[in-house]
Parts: C-alpha cells; structure tokens; sequence
C-alpha cells in the first residue's frame, strides 16, 4: 500500500503546475544595440540569482514612448517600470493615480545611493516618491572640429552671440551645414529656445513664467529668445530637408560629419556613433564640446545647463519584486557598466568615478558646477504646455512663426493647465 501511495504521489506531483514566476516589465526607450546588450546581461543576471523573478524589456521609440504611455498606463497592458525624465510629466502621471508609490520599498541604501537631489526629483507634490534616480545630461553644442578648421572658424569666436551668428555664416560661405537638426521629432528645436530662455531668463525668470506671474512666458525675456532664435533660422543653418529628419537622422548626419555642430544631449556620444553610415560616427580627436554663446544683457548665470535628471518610475500595479530588481540594476555594481561605456552618467554613488571619457567628465563637471541644472523644458512644464513648446520651436526653427505669437502660445497653455 505505501508503494501505491507513494507512486500515486509521485504521479500528482509530476502534473502539479511549476512555481509561478513573478514577471517584471521594464519599459525601455534605449536603442544602442551595446546599451541594449548590457541591459540583457544585467537581467540575466539578476533572474539567475532570482530563479521566481522573470523580467522583460519591451522596447519604444522615443516618441512613440511619450505617444503611447498614458494610454499604456491606463490599460491592463501598463508596464511595471518605464523610463522617466521627471518634471511636470511625472507629476501629472502621480496625479492621475497611474504610479506606485515607493518610499515604503525602497531601502535607505537606495536612498542615500541617489543621493538628495536624486529622491528629490522622483518625489511629487504629494510628499510620495514614485520613482528612482538614474542618470544626469545635458544638452551641449557638439562640433567637428575638422569642419572648423576647414571653414576657419575659431571655436572661442562662437562665445558671444554676434560672434555665433558670424561663425554661422563663415560656415554657409564655404559650403559646410552649420548645425544638425531633426525637426520631425520637434523636442530637438526646443532645446535652442530652452538654451536662449535659460541665458536670456535665468532661473528666476523661468520660474515665474511657468507660476505665471506677471506678463508669465509672453514676457520680454520669451519673446527675445524667440527673436534670437528666428535670427539664427533667417541664416538656413540647418540641413536640407531638416523638417522631414527624425532625431536618429540628425544625429547620423552629424556623425558622418556632414555638420559642423549638433545642439543634443550628452548620449548623443554613442547615439551618433549608432547612427551614422559607418556605425563609427567621428573620431574623438574630430570631436569637441562648445559653451553655448552668452548673451549681452542676460539675467541668466554663464555656469546655468540644460539638461535632465532620469529614472524610472512605477506603475500603480507594480510589484514589490519589481522595485527590488531596480534597486538591484540601479546599484553602482550594474551601473558602472553603463558609465564605463559612455551610455550616460549614473548618479549612483560611486557609478561615474572611474568614467575616462572626456567628453562625459567635463559633462559632469558642467553640472557639479552649474548655478541651475535646468530641466528639459518639454519634460519640466508638464505634457500641454511641453508640448506646445516643442510645436513653437519646431515652427521658429523653420521660420514659420512670430517670436511673440511663440511666446502667446505658452502662457496661454500655462494658463490653460491652470
């Protein structure tokens, strides 16, 4: 009888279900095939130590990422983890009850591993944090420093506006596209006039404007950066056909080394590189970062950036598996990885000390010593209002729009979201 019992044991054992796996989706927007590979050897690593945990990386473009996500996060299909830029998109999201918050998860470590500024970024008005810290950027003026050479353009003559726009027109002269630009995707033309607000307005300015107070951003400030702007498009720096270019195409034009300059973020290093015709982009030697021009009369601090705070954010429904697998991917372990090769610059404690690459060391210098790190402008003033200046920039990049009906259109948005 105990040999009955035990094979029919056996038997009910061996149809019994497997262990139920916890699976975590981690919304990405990476799209450098070595970024994407150090991702999927860091999750194989992770479910190997986790056996219960099986972790998933869909994959959107960047713009069908902002495109897609409030619908995603609204649907049973919301992924547990997506990529953020913080600012006033993150807050809308925490205001609409689509996040998690984690504060009660996370462990001190992972705090104190962010640092202040990093909790700071990923906690709402509401005194909750959804979200944790990933990396810091900024928006820099990328040059070839061949084209210069051969334009005989001196890089420190670009340090004033006057002599930016004159530099611009050396280039036209001799036949060189001064700057790269992908209209299509608009977010790339809103950093000009984020870059000339933040000269032009300074922190203060900006503030203001976005509470809108006083004349909010239909105010002097705004509309001169916007005159500035239709100054440098009335040159046609930009490539032909700039308004049909998505960002990848810029930045491979850039990388072919068909333009003498690229205003882009600091991932534009490898994404440039991905995205030119021979998957090389410009050789670092080729390669230089400028200060964009100061401007006379500008309430802004010369030492002021534009750039981002990134992280990842969690899905109302997300597990508590979920927050430990970023707190693990999110370590200095993990993350030196990605600092190693130049993706970005983690701010981790300890991620970005052993970073040799020039160009993201005095990237993360600029910002160690930047008076105000601004926020994308697009990402900081929420999805209506950043929308509506991304739709103005894109407009002014083509000569398309009055720098005061550009400036009208924002405040009343901020009016409008109010």
């Amino acid at each position: 009888m105990k040999r009955i019992a035990l094979a029919a044991l056996l038997g009910l054992m061996a149809f019994a279900p497997a262990q139920a796996q916890t699976v975590v989706k981690y919304l990405n927007i990476a799209s450098i095939p070595a970024e994407v590979e150090i991702m999927k050897e860091a999750v194989k690593e992770y479910e190997a130590a986790n056996p219960g945990v099986k972790i998933e990386l869909p994959f959107l473009e960047n713009e069908a990422f902002k495109a897609k996500l409030t619908t995603l996060l609204q649907s049973s299909e919301a992924p547990d983890i997506f990529h953020s830029w913080g600012g006033g998109v993150f807050y809308e999201q925490a205001k609409a009850g689509v996040l998690r918050p984690v504060e009660d998860v996370l462990s001190q470590a992972a705090k104190d591993d962010q640092g202040t500024a990093g909790v700071a970024a990923f906690t709402a008005p509401d005194g909750h944090t959804y979200g944790v810290a990933r990396d810091v950027a900024e928006v820099v003026l990328w040059y070839n420093k061949a084209l210069f050479e051969q334009a005989g353009v001196d890089p420190a003559s670009l340090a004033t506006w006057e002599g930016f726009l004159a530099g611009v027109q050396k280039f036209k002269d001799a036949g060189i596209t001064p700057f790269a630009l992908g209209g299509k995707d608009k977010w790339p033309a809103h950093f000009w006039w984020s870059k000339l607000v933040v000269r032009l307005a300074g922190q203060e300015g900006f503030a203001a404007a976005a509470a809108n107070e006083g004349d909010g951003f239909a105010g002097a400030d705004f509309v001169r950066a916007g005159e500035l702007f239709l100054e440098l498009a009335a040159l046609e720096p930009w490539q032909e056909g700039f308004q049909a270019a998505a960002y990848g195409d810029a930045s491979g034009y850039f990388g072919d080394g068909k333009a003498a300059m690229h205003l882009m973020g600091d991932w534009d290093y490898g994404a440039m590189k991905d995205n030119s015709a021979s998957k090389a982009g410009l050789p670092d030697d080729q390669l230089g970062i400028l200060p964009f021009p100061t401007i006379e009369g500008g309430k802004g601090d010369p030492t002021d950036t534009l750039g981002g705070l990134s992280g990842y954010l969690f899905s109302r429904n997300a597990s508590d598996e979920a927050v430990k697998f970023i707190e693990w991917y999110n370590s200095s372990v993990v993350q030196k990885k990605f600092a190693n090769a130049n993706f970005y610059i983690p701010i981790t404690k300890g991620s970005a000390d052993e970073m040799t690459n020039p160009f993201k060391v005095q990237v993360a210098k600029d910002i160690n010593g930047a008076h105000w790190h601004a926020l994308f402008f697009d990402q900081a003033l929420g999805p209506a209002v950043g929308g509506v200046v991304n739709d103005v920039s894109a407009e002014l990049a083509a000569n398309e729009i009055s720098a005061a009906d550009a400036a009208q259109q924002i405040k009343e948005a901020v009016e409008d979201s109010q």
